[in-house]
């Protein structure tokens, strides 16, 4: 372990550190000393200075008075006695030089010291001593002391190595180990064997303690990143919650079986639980997995002699038959309905729990080919066949190309129709609704699609499209907009001033929040009376949620606007829907109208409308009056409204305006 291999090492930053600090401590220590030791001899200066005046104190008055010879020349040699001394001169009160001594080396050459001091005897001056001292300077100083300088460095120099040894070992020798044990690791799923030992007790041995423990939560991290990449392999396999293959898994799967196996006939089928929705709503999606899970143990035991299974999720399910057996048409399509019929009867049976019951309703799309097909083409006939199937209320249905021409035909009227709304193609036409001596008494709002190519269309040919989708409620919020703005003219008009308005409600436009919102804008913004608009509700609103329903019924017929039930007598709970909602209006479906003189029993279901009618003081209304005699025999029996094409057919409003309200 060298710290050599290391451009800034520790062991190298502690060297400089303390040598530097080591330095500087002695040189700082010696210039003190320097310093303190001139001082000091100054003040000794001082102190001879005051000693010698005061020794030879009487020497110096004795010049001062007498001035002779032999006393100065006794003077000079005792003056010589301190070397230290290198003049001296007297002087008198009236700064008249006396005396001088002068020693023998010459004074540039020397570091000189001035010092002055009085000459008193019995407490009065006679004069003052001037003195000259040699004193060393910085440099003598230092070239007296260079050996102990030197020395001293020297000392505390090898002092500092040692120092700087035992604790770049003591810090470098922990850390060193520690980095040679971290270059040989593998970060990989084999890490649990890595372990540094700890043999110290200070902050290093915390260190190497939290080393271990990371090492230990690396190796926990690989193991758990091996387990999620594992289940993330699954995910994207396998469905989580009926362990089937999800779509992906599917396509890769039949991809393989496809490829591999020699070519023969397969059967895809495509199954969807269709109130699975309905039930995630009214119950709990809690309650949807379990029956979804319960349905893949189902297919799983029954079906365990298929290729494939799937789940790809929203209730569908997928089963991929391959056999040898299927070596003709006929046999074919023998063995795929056996196991259709298999699937639905077996999957149709009521699951119960928690004290609860679920029916799942199931429907089954089937694609049949031949050799290697591609995987998605086959799952989209199979689901274009269940389609069909759930259209034309057959459980069982089989993929046929003309079902998938009309499904882009379906496609290609939604997008039309969508245009429509933006480039103001749709209009609404008015059936002028009669009473009993002919008078208009109102008309129902009809919607028409004004195509650029098929030109004007009845809504049987696009509503029921509409219906499927969100855009019923667009359409549904544009004829009660364009409604209201033809009421409020009507209602200007003198003629026109008692006409109602009918408009027809889907059951999504019904049920979305915004509806009665909606309405009370529009009735707002063309001021119109909402006793003027009849909202014609169908049969089949009613059954999801009657006390919704009921509130909303409510609501409406506070706000002003009269209720009328469509279709009536074609449904399944009318009298129940007479008793429940305050309704205002009944209107006799067509259906019994137009065959009343073929079939009598139709005639006793009108006359048993009329009376409900008349006993729960309902308005009633019949459609479909083609004929004169549907027209005369309606009054015969109690009849006071009518609408039909006997009477009227749809027209445009500028028909109504030209040729009804001039004539």
């Amino acid at each position: 372990m060298k710290t050599a291999i290391y451009k800034d090492s520790i062991e190298k930053r502690i060297s400089q550190l303390i040598f530097s600090l080591v330095f500087i401590i002695i040189l700082t220590a010696y210039v003190i000393f320097t310093f303190w030791y001139l001082n000091n001899e100054k003040n000794e200066r001082i102190t001879l200075s005051k000693g010698v005046t005061k020794i030879l104190s009487q020497d110096f008055l004795r010049l001062i008075l007498i001035d002779e010879i032999n006393v100065a020349s006794d003077l000079t040699k005792k003056l010589q006695a301190f070397p230290k001394i290198q003049k001296v001169i007297l002087y008198n009160n009236k700064d008249k030089k006396i005396y001088l001594y002068q020693a023998d080396i010459p004074q540039e050459s020397l570091n000189i010291f001035t010092q002055s001091t009085p000459l008193n005897y019995q407490g009065k001056q006679y004069g003052k001593v001037y003195f000259e001292f040699k004193i060393e300077s910085i440099w003598e100083i230092f070239l007296d002391n260079i050996k102990i300088l030197f020395l001293s460095l020297l000392v505390f120099l090898s002092l500092s190595y040692i120092l700087v040894r035992l604790y770049s070992a003591y810090f470098t020798t922990p850390l060193l180990h520690l980095v040679n044990f971290l270059e040989k690791i593998e970060f990989n799923d084999h890490m649990k064997h890595y372990k540094i030992k700890n043999p110290y007790k200070d902050e290093f041995g915390k260190l190497y303690e939290e080393i271990n423990i990371m090492l230990n939560n690396i190796n926990t991290f690989l193991k758990e990143k091996k387990e999620a990449k594992k289940q993330l392999t699954l995910m994207q396999r396998y469905d989580g919650l009926t362990g089937f293959l999800n779509k992906r898994g599917f396509i890769n799967s039949i991809k393989n079986i496809l490829g591999k196996e020699k070519d023969s006939w397969s059967a895809l089928f495509y199954i969807k639980v269709t109130n699975l929705s309905t039930i995630n709503h009214v119950y709990s999606y809690q309650e949807g997995d379990y029956i979804l899970k319960e349905l893949a143990k189902k297919i799983k035991d029954a079906f365990s002699d298929s290729k494939l299974n799937a789940y790809v999720g929203s209730g569908n399910f997928i089963l991929f038959y391959k056999k040898d057996i299927f070596q003709d048409k006929e046999t074919l399509l023998k063995e795929t309905k056996n196991i259709a019929d298999a699937l639905v009867t077996l999957l149709s049976q009521t699951i119960q729990h928690k004290e609860k019951e679920f029916t799942p309703e199931i429907y089954v799309g089937i694609d049949l080919f031949y050799a290697h097909k591609d995987p998605l083409e086959a799952m989209k006939h199979s689901h274009i066949a269940l389609q069909t199937g759930k259209e034309k209320e057959q459980k069982i249905f089989y993929y046929d190309p003309k079902n998938e021409l009309q499904i882009k035909e379906y496609f290609n009227i939604f997008k039309e129709l969508n245009d429509a709304l933006q480039n103001d193609q749709l209009e609404l036409y008015y059936q002028l609704q009669y009473g009993t001596k002919e008078n208009i008494i109102g008309t129902e709002a009809l919607i028409r699609w004004n195509h650029p190519k098929f030109g004007l269309l009845t809504p049987y040919k696009f509503i029921p499209i509409a219906e499927r989708t969100d855009l019923i409620i667009k359409i549904g919020e544009w004829v009660i907009e364009n409604a209201c703005k033809q009421l409020q003219l009507w209602q200007k008009n003198e003629k026109t001033k008692d006409w109602t308005i009918s408009v027809n409600v889907s059951a999504k436009q019904f049920y979305k929040q915004s509806f009665i919102p909606h309405l009370e804008t529009t009735i707002a913004m063309y001021k119109v009376d909402p006793h003027k608009i009849k909202l014609e509700l169908l049969e089949s609103l009613f059954v999801k949620n009657q006390q919704e329903v009921s509130d909303k019924m409510n609501t409406l017929k506070t706000i002003g606007f009269q209720l009328s039930l469509d279709d009536f007598g074609t449904g399944f709970s009318s009298l129940q829907y007479l008793k429940a909602f305050p309704l205002d209006q009944i209107k006799v479906d067509q259906s019994f109208v137009i065959n009343m003189f073929k079939n009598e029993k139709d005639i006793k279901i009108i006359k048993t409308i009329l009376y409900l009618g008349n006993l729960l003081e309902m308005n009633v209304i019949a459609e479909g009056v083609e004929e004169k005699q549907h027209y005369e025999k309606l009054k015969k029996l109690g009849c006071h409204h009518f609408q039909g094409y006997y009477l009227a057919k749809p027209q445009s409003i500028d028909y109504i305006n030209k040729y009804i309200l001039k004539s």
